[in-house]
């Protein structure tokens, strides 16, 4: 509660009325009138007494409350009748009235050997705390009229606790408690801040700082208490996360504009951020790529065209845009960046170019270099490219080239003398051991780009790279020879076997590459006879990863002839590790038993062992993996008779009670079927017959049903009731009743939802429609003859226009009421969101038809939409699916894999294809 250094002092009274301090240490009172009284806050009697039984005087908080704010006494402010000039405490009750915090008593008496009540500290409290008095506000316990307003006001903003009377003395010992973590004698806490929805930050009066990681993430926008330890003391503190927003945008390349946030984004707030980066300059907008700093305060937006001038950007969920100038890229500096030069041809000197952004613009910059052998009698050299050919031109390992590069446009210069060095120059050598690419437990057969760690430092701690190039292991070596050694740059690698690894790649950057080419173990050397290094490491190549044994589980749900059946299973490869779900290739394990349908075991979309049974009885279950070592497991299942529909069991979504000359649909989806072995599934799923019988009609032709469309219609003028009849297999029936009511029934009606719109600004279709729903005066829904509204307004037209046909078309960001009438009448509203943010992929549904498979696309709209993405399939060795959706099955193949569809933003769908 400490909002000031006044409300800390006024806030230091009797803490059991008070409200307690959060930050509150385990020490004794006379512990803390101890560590107070050192502080300079308290003195205590002359015997040097605490005196913490005792009540607290005027006098006496008039003098905490001056050395806790840090006032300066001044005694010719205290024109009190009865503080006497030479009264111990004249110089604080004087600094204190002349700060606001004390006043008298009236008749110009102040009362310094007075008791100082709660109500009265109440009243300085909501003072010092500048809150307003609650006058009409209800306090439980024993107040003063004058203070009740002044208590309440406390007790509302958590300043004093609710106590059976505010009229009672605080004492000194209840003041010691109160004050003593809000002073300078204890650790207190100076801030608390959330970094981000699962980081806090809590930093303390002794100026150190507590990072804390919460296993419940915060909310936005809600103020949260969170217990802190430091020093083996719990602290709560409260934190609130406030919501992201950008806080800056400025020009940070020639291309590119850096935008800075208030926290840490979390991963959710960067893909609600994805697309929502809009860059417009006049009428054009400029698409941008967001990258993310590592620490995900910022993120980087490149163009790939930024003409210079003047822009807007706007960022989803910061309200205003921020305007940013774009300035031309200028070259403002040019530097030699290499350290050293190996003895070969096609060197790069280095040479780069800079603009005012630290961007690398050499490529576009004329420049003039020149490279000359000082060592050789400053034998010129010659640049093509920004590279030499030392070797050719017989430069020698510790030879020195002066290089000197010069831009003619601005006047730029530098020049830098580089040693020519070869591995032959390491006088340090580290070689590191190969680590697995990343996901993976090991080094398997056919993996490429393993990197070999390669470390070389010259005498003066400069590290040196190899020339790009290969290191081939079985050039001119005899095909049954296998082992080999290669020399590059004044090193010599060695290796003990070239079948597992042939050959190693020096890249453009000096990195060691290779390829694991078979299993196996190799031992590579690498050494520099000039300086007797050598290092060893040992490559260890495993075989390809397959499943090694599987154990079926027992389904959970029926076995069923003609249905598919999940089977839980854990599945372990050869090295021992676990296989889970779509990693699992029906390809490399066998189930054999009973009665098991062509094209099973298959994997689906959600990994997941499916299998099917062409019939009912006992199937004695086998599973194994496709290798010698595989030890089978076996489960036993008994299938049952294959279903049948043996009635229904209800309807859903159908609305059955309709206003004169409505429709509702009564059809496959809406009706509820149950088979022999009670469960249910909708007519469309059952894929089953049915039958739907009108009788007891109140009046003949009431309600009418045509099976073909499944429209159970309303005769226009009439009302009552009739019996509704469903019937499908051979058992259960159900029968309802709809009501048919006149239009004067429907006493009032509802907007169905209508959902966010998008500030698409033209008609089209992300417009919206109204469609009403009526209901009786009990409250029972009603289907009405006619859905739509016979008038429509927005109450912002310039957020969400109403069209001429009453669709809504989105303007831009805000919002807006709508209002529908039914004739003159205004019957509902509902307000909508329009929001400006770009649609963007959502939801991916697939859908297959013979080989072919169809993406449907839709945004955070419900629009759909034709985003980039591209196709894939999880096993190419069975089936592979180019980017039209077009399948193509490998010849001779059978089993099933997964094709996703992926958008750009991520997003995906999948779907489970049956080959062979």
């Amino acid at each position: 509660m400490k909002k000031s250094l006044s409300l800390v002092v006024t806030g230091a009274l009797v803490t059991s009325v008070f409200a307690s301090s959060a930050f509150a240490a385990e020490l004794s009172p006379q512990q803390k009138f101890d560590a107070l009284k050192q502080a300079g806050i308290l003195t205590g009697y002359p015997d040097g007494t605490a005196g913490l039984t005792k009540n607290i005087t005027r006098a006496e908080f008039s003098k905490v409350l001056v050395l806790l704010n840090g006032l300066t006494e001044d005694a010719a402010a205290a024109n009190y009748k009865d503080v006497a000039a030479t009264h111990w405490a004249k110089g604080f009750i004087g600094a204190g009235t002349k700060a606001g915090y004390l006043n008298g008593l009236g008749n110009n008496l102040f009362g310094p050997s007075q008791s100082l009540t709660v109500e009265q500290v109440a009243k300085t409290l909501v003072i010092a705390a500048g809150l307003t008095p609650k006058a009409d506000a209800a306090v439980s316990g024993a107040v003063s009229a004058w203070a009740k307003g002044y208590v309440a006001a406390a007790i509302e903003a958590g300043l004093i606790d609710s106590a059976a009377s505010y009229k009672v003395a605080a004492t000194r010992g209840q003041v010691v408690e109160a004050i003593y973590d809000l002073s300078d004698a204890a650790v207190s806490v100076k801030s608390a801040v959330a970094v981000d929805a699962t980081n806090i930050e809590v930093t303390f009066s002794d100026n150190q700082v507590v990072k804390q990681t919460l296993t419940t993430p915060l909310e936005v926008g809600k103020e949260t208490t969170v217990s802190v330890s430091y020093n083996g003391k719990s602290y709560d503190v409260k934190v609130t996360l406030q919501a992201v927003k950008a806080t800056e945008a400025a020009q940070s390349g020639a291309k590119a504009i850096t935008v800075k946030f208030n926290r840490v984004l979390t991963a959710t707030e960067k893909t609600y951020l994805d697309g929502g980066y809009t860059l417009k300059s006049n009428l054009s907008t400029f698409p941008v790529t967001a990258k993310y700093a590592d620490d995900n305060k910022s993120v980087v937006l490149s163009a790939v065209y930024l003409p210079v001038g003047d822009y807007t950007l706007t960022v989803k969920g910061t309200d205003a845009p921020f305007a940013v100038k774009v300035a031309a890229s200028v070259t403002s500096s040019i530097e030699v960046t290499s350290p050293a030069l190996q003895l070969a041809d096609n060197v790069d000197l280095g040479v780069k170019v800079y603009n005012q952004f630290k961007e690398d613009v050499t490529a576009t910059t004329s420049t003039y270099i020149t490279a000359v052998n000082t060592t050789k009698t400053n034998a010129a050299l010659t640049v093509t490219g920004g590279k030499v050919n030392l070797k050719t031109a017989g430069a020698a390992s510790g030879d020195k080239v002066l290089v000197t590069a010069f831009v003619p446009a601005t006047g730029l210069s530098t020049n830098k003398t580089i040693p020519v060095v070869t591995g032959s120059t390491a006088t340090v050598l580290e070689l590191g051991e190969v680590q697995p690419l990343a996901g993976k437990a090991r080094i398997s057969a056919g993996e490429t780009g393993l990197i070999v760690p390669l470390t070389l430092k010259d005498a003066s701690g400069q590290a040196l790279t190899l020339t790009a190039g290969d290191i081939d292991f079985k050039a001119g070596v005899a095909a049954d020879t296998y082992t080999s050694w290669k020399e590059k740059d004044g090193l010599i690698f060695y290796n003990s076997d070239n079948r597992v690894v042939e050959k190693i790649t020096v890249d453009s950057k000096g990195v060691l590459k290779f390829t694991a080419k078979a299993a196996g173990s190799t031992t590579l050397t690498v050494s520099n006879p000039s300086a007797g290094l050598a290092k060893s490491i040992v490559i260890t190549v495993a075989g390809n990863s397959v499943v090694k044994d599987i154990q079926l589980g027992a389904p959970s749900s029926l076995v069923v002839a003609g249905e598919e059946v999940v089977f839980p299973f854990v599945a372990t490869d050869i090295f021992g590790q676990e296989v889970k779900g779509t990693a699992l290739s029906t390809d490399q394990i066998d189930i054999s038993g009973a009665n098991i349908a062509e094209g099973y075991p298959k994997v689906n979309a959600k990994g997941e062992l499916v299998l099917k049974f062409t019939k009912d009885g006992y199937s004695y279950l086998v599973a194994r993996g496709k290798v010698a070592t595989s030890v089978p497991s076996t489960l036993g299942v008994t299938v049952q008779k294959a279903s049948n529909v043996v009635g229904v069991n209800g309807i859903k979504d159908v609305v059955t009670t309709l206003e004169d000359n409505a429709t509702v649909t009564l059809k496959g989806d809406n009706i509820v079927l149950v088979d022999n072995y009670g469960r249910t599934k909708t007519a469309t799923a059952a894929e089953a017959a049915y039958d739907v019988v009108l009788s007891e009609q109140s009046e003949a032709n009431l309600l009418s049903y045509n099976k073909a469309t499944g429209e159970l219609k309303a005769a226009n003028g009439k009302s009552g009731s009739a019996k509704v009849t469903i019937s499908s297999g051979s058992a259960e029936v159900y029968t309802f009743t709809v009501t048919v009511v006149d239009s004067a029934d429907v006493k009032s009606f509802s907007i169905d939802s209508i959902g966010a719109a998008f500030a698409a600004k033209t008609a089209g279709a992300y417009s919206k429609t109204i469609k009403l729903s009526g209901k009786t005066a009990s409250g029972e829904a009603v289907a009405l003859a006619k859905a739509s509204a016979d008038f429509v307004t927005s109450s912002e037209p310039t957020v969400l226009k109403v069209e001429s046909d009453f669709a809504l078309t989105g303007q831009k960001a805000g919002k807006s009421t709508v209002t529908a009438y039914v004739g003159n009448t205004a019957v509902a509203t509902q307000e909508v969101t329009v929001s400006e943010d770009a649609p963007v992929a959502k939801e991916v549904t697939l859908k297959q038809n013979g080989n072919k498979i169809t993406a449907t696309v839709k945004d955070q709209y419900g629009i759909a939409i034709s985003p980039i993405g591209y196709f894939s399939s999880s096993t190419p060795s069975l089936v592979t699916v180019d980017q039209a959706g077009n399948l193509s099955p490998v010849a001779g193949k059978k089993g099933t894999a997964v094709i996703t569809y992926t958008t750009s933003n991520n997003v995906s769908g999948t779907i489970t294809v049956e080959i062979g």
